[in-house]
């Protein structure tokens, strides 16, 4: 399960580089930095931000060109207007002022830079199975959208996923045939109603929430 799940933000994330190719890339939420070692194979300065030290120190033993800083999202320390590029995969869940890190994104994205972030969807069907467990996700497609645009992005590109039952560490067998009804039923179509969702925005106008 981890290794489709892997795979299928590796793709979206791969296809957003191999188009715009940034130069300037910040990783939010790195730990031991999957997408940034991505960007940094495809040339790109790559600055990777973790509230957690530990995951950064195994990225920074991995590749000594990537600079790794111990900050919260909400309250990023660095310039504004720096990045070409900024991702958020598997971080959104975790904090609850997704608008703070929103902004954030913004203030440090270049105009028509992209965000690339991920979230779990409490509108999914998926929640109700996670209530009788005693768990939610975080955030509303809905509201996620609208927090998107009142910081001043646009929307590129959107896609669901993970409509199967199978914890990340699962090794199910029908695992392959989730995943194969998943694309036949074109399910990654409705990010809406998916469990997870992945998001590629653009930088366009003035953050609408920032204060004066």
């Amino acid at each position: 399960m981890g290794k489709y799940l892997t795979c299928i933000e590796t793709i979206f994330v791969s296809a957003s580089i191999n188009k715009a190719h940034p130069q300037m890339v910040m990783d939010i939420g790195a730990e031991t930095g999957k997408f940034s070692l991505l960007a940094s194979e495809k040339n790109a300065t790559v600055i990777s931000i973790d509230i957690d030290s530990n995951g950064l120190k195994r990225l920074r033993r991995q590749n000594k060109n990537i600079e790794v800083i111990q900050a919260d999202a909400r309250k990023i320390p660095l310039k504004t207007e720096v990045f070409d590029a900024v991702f958020m995969i598997e971080v959104l869940d975790y904090i609850s002022e997704g608008d703070e890190v929103f902004g954030e994104c913004h203030r440090t994205l270049k105009l028509g830079g992209f965000f690339i972030f991920s979230f779990g969807n409490k509108s999914s069907f998926k929640q109700k199975i996670r209530e009788l467990q005693g768990k939610s996700y975080t955030h509303s497609y809905k509201g996620v959208m609208q927090w998107l645009s009142k910081a001043g992005f646009i929307v590129k590109r959107t896609l669901g996923f993970n409509w199967g039952l199978f914890g990340r560490i699962s090794e199910n067998r029908l695992i392959p045939l989730s995943v194969g009804l998943e694309r036949l039923l074109r399910l990654r179509r409705l990010p809406s109603l998916s469990p997870w969702v992945l998001v590629d925005s653009v930088k366009s106008n003035t953050n609408l929430s920032a204060k004066p």
